[in-house]
């Protein structure tokens, strides 16, 4: 490492499966514009993959990259980015995951801010890392075995300290709903998984024993004891039976101390599960509507997909349309195999997901994942998908019926950008809570108010009822959340917006700002580090324009915003949001108009610096950004507006 890094360890690992060969790309050529963590993964992606080149094709370059403050002590900064083509969305495009747990430290640990692998092994094989080497292994053992089981098997051969990221059997046989898999449960979506199974890739597993350099470690460490003040707070739960499932306590990632939602559960017999989320609560429904219930099938259902390797956002977007097109007499279990009055048993799921990671009979269509059923299947069979079934996830309680201020979050991206809109949904849940509970959440309308203009860059930032505004709130939030998944912050517990220990329980916008001063010793503020945000958005808008995205065509939300009432909402069942006053506003029946709807992503154009009639960037920001490749690439292929 050069003596004058800090934070970063300066190499990147690049693998080509084909040839088998291991060497070093120098992160510091990528950092200085793009950061780390998603920014460094996406610039990697950029000169890599070709346009063409198809998510399951060996000349696809999956990377897993760290940030700066990964493993230096910064609470909450243990998550790693995967970028890579994804073959679940529709068409194939870049897309990225996040992941949490101790692999990424370890990797850090290891001497290298990253992984950037591309081809494919002729036999199956997985990677081992340890102290400034790697090297390719046969994984002839490991290969139509569970995550779980490998994940003991490379204790067995490694120690109990090794940490990995892997895939299952759904992303052996490559279906296109597998996800990438680590300790403690963690899970990235896009397809990943998939695309390590077209590599004959099993797993990565790392041993790491040394330590970042820090900067300035004494100011780190106010900074340390300042957030987890700041962050001492009412956490928000998973909202579970009670009855059947209690919150013990948080399983915490690597050297983090702050409130999170992943936790341990234990159900009533005693059993305890690490859970978050979605995950914990997709097959809930399902089980407790059947006589005599009990929690443990729908525990039983997330270590099932874990096991296998798949996503359960997309697995709960498929139980739904299963039950829909049973009750509607589309689907029949002659025709499918599948037993629908099961649905709700660990039998069900065990049946259902070994079906389609192993593209058995009707497993074989759902191994392609929604999306591409609807298009071989036609509209008879979308007629029965949830609204919300697109791009990469479900989306219910995030809607732009229900909050304007995430509609173009949703229209800018290629898969669900759920920490955008979390930067949304959370303080309104919060405000949410206080009103059920003041003591567990300091979010009045008020202070709701006051931190969304202090975070989201506007006066009318608040307002969810109001398109003005919110351009600039989406730009601002676009550019914290790529910020934030390049440094690598945990969007569960970033940005810290209230706090029950400041005088108007208003968190601190400057923190990570300060916090990555201390740890490179490189000055900065919060405006500077949000450029990094506005850099990594534009590479991003790039890629997908290159990749074939129509700025003016593909620049909306889902259409159903526009013509279909909500009546419902999956986190806000009494469907308000803060107003002017401490009074709630509904926004039952709510629609997109679509007119408001393009004036506003005209005025986003322009905050942008693109082009308001093509949605193109301009020669001008790109240079401003000191971008001057991407245009010059971009002005060859016709891309660019002078």
């Amino acid at each position: 490492m050069a003596a004058d890094i800090f934070g970063w360890c300066g190499k990147t690992l690049r693998i080509d499966l084909s040839s088998l060969t291991v060497t070093e790309l120098n992160t510091m050529d990528y950092a200085e514009r793009y950061l780390g963590g998603r920014g460094v993964a996406t610039r990697i992606y950029y000169d890599e993959v070709k346009p063409e080149t198809a998510a399951l094709d060996p000349e696809n370059c999956l990377t897993l990259m760290n940030g700066p403050l990964t493993a230096t002590g910064v609470q909450g900064a243990s998550r790693f980015e995967a970028v890579g083509k994804s073959p679940m969305t529709l068409p194939e495009t870049f897309c990225y995951g996040n992941m949490g747990g101790f692999f990424g430290p370890a990797l850090k640990r290891a001497a290298y801010d990253g992984i950037a692998v591309t081809g494919r092994a002729e036999r199956p094989v997985y990677i081992w890392v340890t102290d400034g080497k790697a090297e390719i292994r046969d994984a002839a053992s490991l290969w139509g075995k569970g995550t779980y089981a490998v994940r003991e098997l490379l204790k067995e051969e490694h120690g109990k300290k090794v940490r990995s990221v892997l895939i299952g059997p759904a992303g052996e046989s490559m279906c296109r709903t597998a996800s990438l898999i680590t300790d403690l449960e963690g899970a990235a979506t896009g397809g990943f998984g998939a695309v390590m199974g077209s590599k004959n890739l099993k797993a990565i597993a790392v041993i790491g024993s040394g330590n970042p350099r820090i900067a300035r470690t004494d100011e780190l460490r106010r900074l340390n004891r300042y957030t987890i003040e700041l962050s001492q707070r009412g956490t928000l739960r998973m909202p579970t039976p009670k009855q059947y499932l209690k919150y013990i306590k948080t399983a915490s990632c690597y050297q983090c101390g702050l409130d999170c939602f992943r936790g341990i559960y234990s159900s009533v017999d005693g059993r305890e599960e690490v859970r978050k989320c979605q995950s914990l609560a997709f097959y809930m429904r399902d089980t407790l509507m059947r006589e005599g219930a009990t929690i443990d099938p729908a525990l039983d259902a997330t270590h099932i997909c874990n096991d296998y390797g798949f996503c359960t956002m997309e697995m709960e977007n498929v139980l739904y349309w299963l039950r829909e097109g049973f009750r509607g007499g589309y689907l029949t279990e002659k025709e499918t195999g599948i037993d629908i009055s099961k649905i709700g048993t660990r039998e069900f799921m065990e049946d259902l997901a070994g079906m389609i990671a192993r593209r058995q009979g009707f497993g074989d269509l759902l191994a392609e994942g929604l999306l591409r059923v609807g298009e071989r299947l036609g509209e008879q069979a979308r007629a029965y998908f949830d609204e919300q079934v697109g791009g990469v996830g479900a989306n219910s309680g995030y809607t732009p019926r229900e909050y304007i201020g995430t509609a173009l979050l949703w229209a800018l991206e290629s898969r669900q950008p759920i920490a955008q809109l979390h930067e949304i949904s959370y303080p309104i849940a919060r405000w949410l809570l206080h009103q059920i509970k003041p003591e567990i959440s300091p979010t009045t309308a008020k202070v709701f108010r006051e931190q969304m203009i202090r975070f989201q860059g506007g006066e009318k930032a608040w307002d969810q009822t109001s398109y003005e505004g919110k351009a600039l709130a989406a730009k601002i939030i676009q550019e914290r959340v790529m910020v934030k998944d390049s440094l690598l912050l945990c969007e569960a517990a970033w940005p810290i917006m209230d706090s029950f220990n400041t005088e108007d329980n208003v968190g601190d916008p400057t923190l990570e700002s300060r916090l990555f001063s201390s740890v490179t010793g490189i000055d900065t503020d919060e405006e500077q580090l949000l450029v990094y945000g506005e850099r990594n958005f534009n590479l991003q808008r790039a890629i997908l324009i290159r990749e074939g995205w129509q700025p003016k065509i593909d620049d909306y939300p889902q259409e159903y915003n526009f013509t279909d009432p909500v009546e419902t909402s999956g986190i806000n069942p009494r469907m308000i949001v803060p107003g002017p006053t401490e009074e709630p506003v509904s926004f039952r029946g709510n629609i997109l108009d679509r007119k408001k709807y393009e004036d506003m992503r005209d005025e986003y154009y322009d905050l942008r610096g693109w082009d308001r009639e093509t949605g193109l960037q301009k020669e001008e920001t790109l240079y401003r950004l000191n971008m001057q490749d991407l245009a010059d690439d971009l002005t060859k292929e016709g891309r660019l507006v002078s």
